[in-house]
């Protein structure tokens, strides 16, 4: 029976004035990748700030000794004005949105930074200011990339696995998730798994016979109220760190998934540096929709009904 076994961790977000540990957080990612002898290893967007400063951490990724792949987030082209300029960072072949086969598998990896410019047409957030790429609103899937997305799971091998950085599913989604949630059922039972970042939650929901999985990030929950409650020598260096309430540990999952259906997926568990949480620092615990932060990426063994 055809099995694949992965490493996936979303929003790294390395970038200067932060003081999240990012090229601490990436080698535990990295060797425990290598513990468990996966196939591969996906990051699903927000891997940095600016693909220039990030250089040495990127080739560390891309060039380490498992296969590494990059799925598009809206901050890894925050101090770009090309979508190309990241693509060519993160090696995806001049691509924002791909394909690749393994252990029977096709692995789909979606680029959801797309939004309608003013005049009505359809632009890719790359070329806004770093305001708007950063506030995001109004995101959806463009009519090309449903028709590669449609392709992909038509011809695909065996069963399929995608990957983005906004979610299809929750409120604050793409706002075309009805078109993309229709598409997928033209083909009942190819996808089995859909997993995406962004969101910094975590949290799991089997909609229509798809595990679609809201993985955490693996660095910290960003507030908009300031906080002043890490050490004054700490927030005085980092000039963001009142923005930023830090995760203990790396968390990220290592998933497990059988073409029978069966999915596993070994998460982690955290703690929130210092002890430090949203209602502490006066900011709201939940988010839109009504989940807590949570400083763990959830683990479960399931397996979808054919």
């Amino acid at each position: 029976m055809n099995r694949v076994k992965f490493s996936v961790f979303a929003d790294l977000h390395y970038r200067e004035g932060n003081w999240n540990q990012a090229a601490e957080r990436l080698e535990e990612i990295l060797a425990r990748a290598s513990r468990q002898k996966v196939d591969f290893i996906m990051h699903c967007g927000d891997f940095c700030h600016n693909v220039k400063i990030a250089r040495p951490l990127i080739e560390r990724y891309n060039n380490y000794a498992i296969p590494t792949f990059h799925t598009m987030g809206n901050h890894d082209f925050e101090e770009t004005d090309t979508v190309e300029a990241v693509t060519e960072a993160y090696k995806m072949e001049g691509k924002s949105y791909y394909y690749f086969d393994r252990n029977g598998f096709r692995l789909i990896s979606i680029d959801t930074n797309f939004h309608h410019a003013p005049d009505g047409s359809v632009a890719h957030y790359a070329s806004s200011d770093v305001w708007t790429k950063c506030h995001q609103k109004e995101l959806l899937i463009p009519e090309e990339e449903l028709e590669f997305l449609r392709d992909a799971i038509r011809t695909a091998p065996g069963r399929c696995i995608v990957f983005s950085h906004c979610s299809i599913v929750r409120p604050n989604g793409v706002a075309n998730r009805q078109e993309v949630l229709a598409l997928l059922r033209q083909e009942p039972g190819k996808v089995l798994l859909w997993i995406n970042g962004h969101h910094h939650r975590n949290n799991l929901q089997i909609v229509e016979n798809i595990a679609f999985f809201d993985l955490n990030s693996t660095t910290s929950e960003w507030i908009n109220t300031p906080h002043h409650a890490y050490p004054p020598e700490l927030m005085a260096k980092f000039a963001l760190s009142d923005h930023e309430l830090l995760f203990e540990k790396p968390v990220h999952a290592i998933v497990t998934v059988s073409e029978d259906g069966e999915i596993q997926i070994d998460g982690m568990r955290g703690g929130m540096y210092l002890g430090i949480t949203r209602a502490m620092t006066g900011n709201p615990e939940f988010d839109c929709a009504g989940l807590p932060c949570d400083a763990s990426v959830l683990s479960a063994h399931f397996k979808l009904l054919r």
